[in-house]
């Protein structure tokens, strides 16, 4: 499979998550990108090729590729063990999001933030949408991801290794952000799409409900994407005062 653009290819490169199989350049290009992925090929001893424009748009799916593609195997996924070893893992559950600009953004901002993994229900990802990579800015190849069939399940193994699980709901007595500690446990944060929320599953499994609260009396709530990036900064906030 083709992952395309000088982000998604350098990305590639630094992932633990992906094998590069082969790495295609525009023969006519020369640039910094070029000389980055070509040198952090050769130290890893991956083959590039040098080949014609024409060539790659032939391998390429789309034309976003700026003359750098690579051939690759597909992205591994993470196990939930994987995920809790470490001693208080923060951990982010994502449901009811389809758009692939959105998630990738989604992945960006966890990323930075310092989350340690993150659950998806399974389905039919595309992690080698450029798409997806571009608008991560490349954390989609670096941070930690388990897809789950069964999120009970999943959930009753997180509580007995000791995690909170929270929900991003504005119901069921939700308390502020602000005045919930985010810092004392190993973390589960929940957070919804726009059109179908949470699922009941979670909902019934999760220990706590906290909402986002505006300076303004609006009634629509902000996307997922924002309100990932409310909510793990808070987390970061916590977990590094008076760093």
């Amino acid at each position: 499979m083709i992952i395309e653009g000088a982000i998604a290819v350098k990305a590639a490169l630094n992932s633990k998550y992906r094998k590069i199989i082969r790495i295609y350049i525009d023969e006519a290009k020369h640039t910094s990108d070029v000389s980055y992925i070509t040198q952090q090929a050769y130290t890893n001893r991956l083959p590039v090729e040098r080949c014609s424009k024409e060539k790659i748009d032939e391998l390429a799916i789309g034309r976003t590729h700026g003359g750098i593609i690579a051939d690759v195997e597909p992205r591994k996924f993470q196990s939930v063990v994987s995920l809790i070893s470490k001693e208080k893992p923060f951990l982010v559950l994502i449901e009811g999001i389809e758009d692939s600009y959105n998630l990738g953004y989604i992945l960006r901002s966890l990323f930075a933030f310092g989350c340690d993994g993150v659950i998806l229900p399974k389905r039919e990802w595309n992690f080698e949408d450029a798409t997806m990579i571009k608008s991560s800015a490349g954390a989609s190849e670096f941070i930690p991801i388990h897809l789950t069939e069964d999120i009970s399940e999943l959930m009753s193994v997180l509580h007995e290794n000791g995690f909170e699980v929270i929900s991003a709901y504005r119901g069921n007595n939700a308390k502020n952000l602000y005045n919930t500690k985010l810092a004392d446990k190993p973390l589960l944060i929940c957070i919804g799409g726009p059109l179908r929320g949470l699922s009941r599953e979670v909902l019934d499994n999760s220990d706590k409900f906290v909402y986002i609260p505006y300076a303004n009396n609006f009634k629509n709530a902000l996307n997922a994407a924002s309100a990932t990036v409310v909510m793990a900064s808070e987390v970061f906030r916590q977990n590094h005062r008076g760093d």
